[in-house]
């Protein structure tokens, strides 16, 4: 009788919980689904249900296959690879016993702290063609007589989004993995150096094996957070110049809000759901199941 009482008050406690969640996360998503197969009016409402006609005419876009998709894909790899590279040097030098080691970390932390808009804003401003500190430097130091206007440029303007992307994700991914170095134990380095390997030894055979399940984590949020970046690339682009630097996220915006095409807004918005998901689920499987087999 008891246990009947605690489970009915904590259901009545949590009841309030779970009918946000219902109504913020999980109501969006399953209208997001059903309006998808939906012939939608401009206003954005749903009509006759069951057509595949929104994805048809999404993938017959050949701007969306030949463009969108691999930029996305570039987009993803590029800034989650640069990201875990270089935090992972990081989250190394911030693990030593170095001087001012707890203000090193605020500091790779501050980043993190700042609004993706704001943080936009500023590298717009860095890199701007004329009045940029960037470019002035580079005059200033004769290294460039005439330089490029970093944005209006296509190979450059993607090159400099993927820069401000690493950029903004290294903390929280320094962050992640620092807290990963410090779980393992000492006394398997102190085994490691008994047994006369060097440093590049003691991190292949016990960083890396030691890391993979946080690193498993990292992937999976850096590719979720990464794949749904809209605030870099609209802020310091539009997706421009030429379509050249829009992602799903961003070309979603564009073809829903802008051109009232709610319907490949929804197909859209399902495919980078179904994305997302089969990929965490997959990479979650294979590197889940490494790591049991290992144990």
């Amino acid at each position: 009788m008891s246990r009947r009482r605690d489970g009915l008050l904590a259901a009545i406690f949590l009841a309030p919980s779970a009918l946000l969640l219902t109504a913020v996360v999980f109501y969006p998503i399953l209208r997001t689904f059903y309006a998808s197969v939906c012939e939608v009016d401009r206003k954005g409402i749903p009509g006759t249900f069951g057509t595949l006609a929104n994805f048809r005419k999404l993938f017959d876009e050949p701007v969306f296959v030949h463009e969108i998709l691999p930029q996305t894909a570039l987009w993803t790899v590029a800034v989650v690879g640069g990201t875990l590279l270089i935090s992972m040097f990081v989250a190394l030098a911030l693990n030593e016993r170095l001087p001012g080691r707890r203000l090193w970390r605020a500091i790779v932390l501050l980043p993190w702290a700042t609004s993706l808009v704001i943080t936009s804003a500023i590298f717009k401003f860095l890199l701007h063609p004329t009045q940029g500190p960037i470019n002035g430097l580079l005059r200033e130091w004769h290294i460039m007589d005439m330089p490029p206007a970093w944005l209006a440029r296509p190979e450059l303007a993607f090159a400099s989004l993927i820069a401000v992307g690493i950029w903004v994700s290294i903390p929280f991914s320094s962050m992640v993995l620092l807290a990963g170095l410090q779980s393992i134990p000492d006394e398997l380095y102190e085994a490691a150096l008994i047994d006369g390997a060097n440093a590049w030894h003691r991190f292949r055979a016990v960083t890396l094996p030691m890391l993979k399940p946080v690193l498993l984590v990292a992937v999976v949020l850096n590719v979720i957070y990464i794949f749904n970046s809209f605030p870099i690339i609209w802020v310091l682009t539009e997706g421009g110049p030429a379509n050249q630097t829009h992602i799903i996220v961003t070309w979603m915006y564009r073809v829903a809000i802008n051109q009232r095409e709610f319907g490949q807004g929804y197909a859209m918005a399902v495919l980078t759901f179904a994305v997302l998901m089969i990929f965490a689920v997959v990479y979650s499987l294979i590197f889940g199941r490494e790591e049991v087999e290992r144990m």
